[in-house]
């Protein structure tokens, strides 16, 4: 048995020389530097970029181009990459989203601008998880949550890093530059993929699940927007109503389809893997937290609390420096001993559970440390689920699966984010309904959305114990 499990973790699904493994690797982290750039980037600049251009009524739309493109085309891009080679969806959308990136920082006018910008993250969907790909099958299953690891501090830096960029050149009149600012570690990473990656594809014709896609695409499009605009404009509202409907009704059409497909998008047989949907639904419980995170803490230190505007900015400091070194070395720890895998599931999940649960009792006497220290212990959290449910879903795939079921992973996390904005939106309305100015109602809103943020982190870490803790504790036996 030691000896099945020393194969399995030697096991390099590509193997490269060294100096091209290193090579392909720090491709990957450009990647993800860019990814994270163009995010942060884009979120700090829109008001300037839309303002230039007399625009500023279209935020909510240009914001929600961005999430909705990366949204579709994740699934697409995984499955596509297994059928015409991982080195080919990196280069060929990297290129496009480089040119539509490099575009946008010249243009000046609305529509080429929203076109632009859904150009950019249906690119960047198409490729966002051949990193994380490509780094389960580069190295050896070992020294994957290492890999993960470094991929997650490059996201950290990249976002960290690029606003803060971006902010000072806009600052100083360069708005073009910092718009161009992403697309140099871009280019960077598709030329070292593209030059030492070797082109791993289907043998024999390729056929697309073009049903398959269409379904996709309208179901996101009806239910994700709906999501979007219903705590706006409110459920009842004929249109998101409509939405959802529509959303609903192409997800029972998407499901048939992709039964009777030879080469679905999404492989219905993938969630018959108890294994690897049980991390499917961690994943998506280690993301919810963010949006309270993101949303309703700086509310919290604003309006209840009454710190300033540029220390609630800062909440997140701490977080970040954190996610920006730890990764690293959680991913080496995790590697060492397949054990440590769910124990690092049990710190992502309950170090995000009680830093939101003691922000659910914030009050005006609340000093803002609190806010502080429990943002930066998220950051523990968040820095060992990079290196953990990622690595282990993979590990539970077959070799013809992995492209689709990582990009399924990726595309969970991103629905997370989604989803639980409209929940928590709803918690908080809820609670503030009667007079959303009121100074109480705010605090109950805002106490509100930590709780429910609080219980669902409680349940992913219920179900690592009881299910996921077995679950590895029989495959390792």
């Amino acid at each position: 048995m030691a000896k099945e499990q020393t194969q399995t973790q030697t096991t390099v699904a590509i193997p490269l020389p060294r100096g091209k493994k290193n090579l392909v690797q720090i491709g990957c982290i450009c990647m993800m530097l860019s990814v994270a750039m163009y995010g942060l980037v884009f979120a700090t600049l829109t008001g300037p970029i839309l303002e230039s251009v007399n625009a500023m009524g279209y935020v909510s739309l240009f914001s929600i181009f961005g999430a909705i493109g990366v949204s579709i085309m994740t699934p697409i891009g995984g499955k596509l990459g297994d059928l015409i080679g991982r080195r080919n969806i990196v280069v060929i959308p990297g290129i496009i989203c480089a040119v539509s990136g490099i575009a946008f920082a010249f243009v000046r006018s609305l529509v080429p601008l929203m076109i632009l910008r859904l150009l950019v993250s249906l690119a960047q969907g198409a490729f966002t998880a051949a990193p994380y790909i490509i780094a389960g099958l580069i190295n050896e299953r070992k020294d994957v949550p290492k890999a993960m690891g470094m991929l997650a501090t490059a996201i950290a830096v990249g976002g960290f890093g690029g606003s803060i960029i971006a902010g000072i050149l806009t600052d100083m009149g360069l708005l073009t530059v910092a718009i161009l600012m992403p697309a140099i570690p871009l280019i960077a990473g598709i030329l070292l993929i593209g030059l030492n990656l070797p082109n791993q594809k289907r043998d024999g014709k390729v056929t697309i699940d073009i049903p398959g896609i269409i379904a996709l695409v309208v179901t996101l499009c009806g239910i994700l927007l709906a999501l979007n605009f219903g705590s706006s404009i409110g459920w009842a509202n004929p249109g998101i109503i409509a939405g959802f409907i529509i959303g609903i009704v192409a997800l029972f059409v998407l499901i048939k389809i992709e039964g009777a497909s030879s080469e679905p998008i999404i492989p219905l047989g993938l969630f018959k893997n108890k294994n690897y949907t049980i991390l499917l639904i961690v994943g998506f419980i280690c993301y919810f937290y963010q949006n309270a995170m993101n949303v309703y803490a700086p509310i919290g230190a604003l309006q209840i609390i009454g710190t300033s505007t540029s220390t609630a900015g800062a909440l997140q400091m701490p977080r970040t420096l954190i996610t920006i070194f730890l990764p690293t070395i959680a991913g080496a720890w995790v590697g060492k001993k397949a054990a440590n895998s769910w124990k690092a599931m049990a710190i992502g999940t309950l170090l995000t559970a009680i830093p939101m649960a003691v922000m659910g009792f914030t009050t005006a006497n609340t000093s803002i440390m609190i806010y502080f220290v429990a943002l930066a212990v998220t950051g523990i959290a968040e820095s060992f689920r990079a290196v953990s449910i990622t690595p282990a879903a993979q590990a539970t795939l077959q070799p013809q699966d992995m492209g689709v079921g990582t990009s399924l992973v990726n595309f969970v996390n991103s629905l997370a984010t989604t989803i639980s904005a409209a929940v928590l939106g709803a918690a908080y309305n809820m609670r503030t309904a009667a007079d959303p100015t009121n100074t109480a109602n705010i605090q109950n809103g805002i106490n509100t959305v930590f709780w429910a943020a609080a219980i669902v982190s409680i349940i992913g870490f219920v179900l690592v114990i009881l299910v996921i803790r077995p679950q590895m504790a029989k495959k390792a036996e």
